[in-house]
């Protein structure tokens, strides 16, 4: 084989080793940005108390996706309420999170990725902000990244279930069984935590 010949052949090589290394890197940069906006359009729904639409984000054929959106839709309503008849203190700051990727497993369409939430552990976080590693399994969707699954400690104190979806919101229901938890508690003025929301935790 000739020089210019190996030499073509090694161009070839290098380029497409480039483009490889740049398409996943995208893919990252992607996936980052899915799980990273999720978290963070979800906090602006708890602090404004108005739902605010997560299900770019998620695979919504998924029964926890499903019951992501309820609960993120209960809380928010429950905490407006709270607030309006000043039940007791509600929060309302934001408080500082970092993301570290320990790994983002990609092969063909989906991904695994494992990330670990460092907060302040002296505030009072939302109840789907979960210090401490999270697990999420994602799918490509077109040029998107959408989330399949999501295991963490929390699960059970927010979405509840992976396998069961949750009842539809009931406005009038969930209004009346906050006037009559706050009631049972003759109104006694305590700081809303994201596991003070009455025996469903949310």
């Amino acid at each position: 084989m000739s020089t210019i010949k190996k030499l073509f052949k090694l161009l070839v090589m290098l380029l497409l080793l480039s483009a490889c290394n740049y398409q996943a890197k995208s893919d990252a940069d992607a996936i980052k940005n899915t799980i990273e906006s999720f978290y963070n359009t979800q906090y602006d729904a708890y602090l404004e108390m108005k739902y605010k639409d997560i299900t770019p984000y998620l695979d919504m054929s998924k029964i926890q996706n499903q019951n992501k959106v309820i609960a993120l839709k209960r809380l928010a309503i429950r905490r407006k309420y709270i607030d309006e008849k000043k039940y007791c203190y509600v929060e309302k700051r934001r408080f500082p999170l970092s993301f570290k990727y320990k790994s983002i497993d990609i092969k063909n369409n989906h991904a695994k990725v494992i990330l670990e939430i460092k907060i302040d552990r002296q505030q009072v976080y939302p109840p789907f902000i979960d210090s401490g590693e999270n697990v999420f399994e994602l799918k490509k969707d077109g040029d998107d990244w959408k989330i399949i699954s999501h295991s963490y400690s929390g699960l059970k104190m927010f979405e509840v279930s992976t396998d069961k979806k949750l009842p539809e919101l009931d406005l009038e229901k969930l209004k009346k069984q906050i006037d009559d938890e706050f009631n049972c508690q003759n109104y006694m003025v305590i700081q809303i935590t994201p596991y003070n929301f009455g025996n469903n935790f949310v």
